[in-house]
């Protein structure tokens, strides 16, 4: 019976896991990069409107 208990308590961890990794993977890096790009995007953007634009 304990065998039986561990068994379901692994398949649920790992269940558990794989919804976390989803969600990293899916959800947490991407969103993290869209707002770090944009954000790099935006600090540019700020420094040309209020400071020129560098020359060369």
């Amino acid at each position: 019976m304990t065998q039986q208990t561990s068994s379901e308590s692994a398949k649920q961890v790992k269940t558990k896991e794989l919804r976390a990794l989803g969600f990293i993977i899916f959800l947490l890096f991407p969103i993290v990069t869209i707002t770090g790009i944009s954000a790099y995007g935006f600090i540019i953007w700020m420094i040309q409107a209020f400071g020129g634009v560098v020359g060369h």
